[in-house]
């Protein structure tokens, strides 16, 4: 992207590519250095499935919910440990099954409430093997992710690259 697009925050939006790794046994993603840049905090019971991505400090950036019984499966994301509507950054819901084993998941953003189209679309290769997050319904990709004995992701300049790492977080 030309310009910064914060979604979570303008601090998480980098002039250049970022690399990330997310280690899924720990929870945990960390960039090309190995320093720790986020962490899922663990969900407690409750009506919807959630969880807390945190930042290196610990602080609670988001929270994903899984609303269970919709048709679509949809995930609403909330700033901090909120689940207020005021708070709402973003929504995601799966869309279709493309061509064999490609999933397609659509992300609106908070002010997009006709959801007529999506703000960003991510389409994930069966198996998790590999994805990619694009810019609406261009063909222009904001970030990729490869599967190769480990959750690899190059998060193109101006990304906000804690809002990747949500969407990642989500399968």
């Amino acid at each position: 992207m030309e310009y910064p697009f914060p979604v979570i925050d303008l601090s998480y939006c980098a002039p250049h590519t970022i690399n990330l790794q997310i280690k899924t046994d720990k929870g945990a993603t960390y960039d090309g250095n190995g320093v720790r840049r986020f962490h899922i905090k663990s969900p407690r019971v409750t009506l919807h499935d959630r969880c807390v991505l945190c930042d290196a400090g610990g602080n609670s950036i988001l929270t994903l919910y899984w609303k269970i019984m919709t048709m679509h499966r949809r995930c609403q994301v909330f700033m901090g440990e909120s689940n207020d509507s005021s708070r709402l950054l973003f929504s995601v819901k799966k869309a279709e099954l493309l061509q064999s084993g490609v999933m397609r998941l659509e992300v609106f953003l908070a002010y997009n409430k006709k959801e007529s189209e999506c703000d960003f679309r991510v389409d994930v290769v069966s198996g998790k093997r590999s994805c990619h997050v694009y810019a609406g319904e261009s063909p222009t990709v904001v970030a990729s992710m490869q599967n190769n004995g480990g959750f690899n992701v190059i998060v193109y300049r101006n990304v906000d690259y804690a809002f990747i790492v949500a969407l990642l977080a989500l399968f």
